[in-house]
């Protein structure tokens, strides 16, 4: 059953839900309050995020991040379809001071590692406050698409302007925390700060804690290809093209490669963010991992019947697709044992900020990564301090010091 937001009480908290839909067994998500009772607006938002193109993943990022700006909105009596940017402005600036969810005490903590760590500092970087406001501007431009608040509230949070946050001065020298709008319009923070990446010795010591093959594999993978998880996860076996030539399977494509597509219909929900098929050249070593876990995948009679390249070989149901999810468990299972974090898309992070150091072409990693824009590629373009060194010194040495 559906409410409407007129129902809902200051302090109420909400959260991300999974669904299945009971018609094709499809998953989405949507957001429900402490009585689990979805919020009907959001939901219906979050269902036109995937309608639209997006993935399932897409959905359980803005599901979250929604969530808290629905719970804070009630809480501050804030309008949730039509705030002001002054609104905005203060949720920024509470995400910024409020640790996440799982960082509080209590019956809110949910998933915290350590029920006993509440952090000092604001556990939300930038990147994370700037993303979240994105994912509220999206659904105010929703909420106006759908009549629920006028067009001019959309416009004033257009995300091309920037909201900043300056402390004041008072008079008489104090300072205060609330945020100063320079402008009448919301404009999205840029964030230097470079992706989270694991060294080469580091992705090494991860495949020799994988226990089987398939595992290693999945770890060679996502770090010789920049793959996402639930495009690794989606990729069938008709999709890996490792001979010189696969002329005789119609595809001009020279080399050991693999095809990325998009389906809607994988069994284990991995859907491809691009809505566009791209092409990967596949190294040698990633061959020689893909030949030895085969072997030991077509042993699995269940699995060698499946058309899906990652499957399940040694617990119920075989030779079903690997869940996405899956693969974000094995990570933390494999983290714990070699003592430091990692996650699967660290991998897809180290694989492109290394192709972007080698060949100093954001065009190059853009087509890598399958990214819509370029722009989403200067993140990897960072400059490293050695690189900056290097420079110096060869400067140095080209035009002597000045002194």
């Amino acid at each position: 059953m559906s409410v409407t937001p007129s129902t809902y009480v200051a302090g109420m908290e909400f959260w991300a839900q999974r669904t299945i839909s009971p018609v094709d067994g499809r998953e989405g998500w949507t957001i429900v309050d402490d009585g689990y009772i979805e919020h009907q607006r959001a939901g219906e938002y979050l269902r036109a995020v995937v309608d639209r193109g997006g993935s399932v993943g897409t959905a359980r990022t803005y599901a979250g991040r929604l969530a808290l700006w629905l719970g804070w909105a009630c809480t501050s009596a804030v309008d949730e379809c039509s705030p002001s940017v002054e609104q905005v402005a203060a949720f920024a600036r509470w995400l910024e001071r409020t640790p996440s969810r799982k960082h509080r005490p209590g019956r809110n903590r949910r998933q915290a590692d350590d029920a006993s760590v509440v952090t000092l500092r604001a556990a939300r970087s930038p990147g994370t406050v700037d993303g979240i406001v994105a994912v509220v501007v999206e659904f105010v431009r929703f909420s106006a698409s759908r009549g629920w608040c006028t067009q001019q509230v959309a416009e004033r949070l257009s995300s091309r302007v920037e909201l900043w946050f300056i402390p004041l001065t008072m008079d008489r020298g104090e300072r205060t925390d609330q945020p100063v709008v320079q402008r009448r319009t919301v404009r999205r923070r840029r964030v230097e700060r470079a992706p989270a990446t694991l060294s080469g010795e580091q992705v090494g010591a991860l495949v020799d804690a994988c226990g089987n093959v398939r595992d290693r594999f999945v770890v060679e993978a996502l770090y010789a290809t920049g793959l996402r998880v639930a495009e690794l996860c989606g990729l069938h076996l008709a999709d890996l093209h490792l001979l010189p030539s696969a002329a005789h399977l119609g595809c001009q494509v020279t080399g050991a490669h693999l095809h990325v597509v998009r389906r809607e219909d994988n069994e284990n929900g991995a859907l491809a963010k691009s809505l566009w098929p791209r092409t990967l050249p596949v190294t040698t070593g990633l061959v020689r991992c893909h030949n030895a876990y085969r072997l030991a995948r077509d042993a699995v009679p269940a699995a060698a019947e499946s058309d899906y390249l990652l499957v399940n070989l040694w617990r119920p149901p075989l030779g079903r697709a690997l869940r996405p999810d899956s693969v974000e468990r094995l990570f933390v299972s494999i983290s714990a044992k070699v003592g430091f974090y990692a996650r699967p898309h660290m991998l897809r992070h180290s694989f492109a900020s290394e192709v972007a150091l080698s060949s100093k072409d954001p065009a190059l990693v853009k087509a890598l990564l399958g990214h819509a824009s370029v722009r989403s590629t200067d993140v990897y373009m960072h400059s490293r301090w050695d690189d900056m060194r290097a420079a110096v010194d060869a400067h140095q040495d080209a035009h002597g010091v000045v002194s």
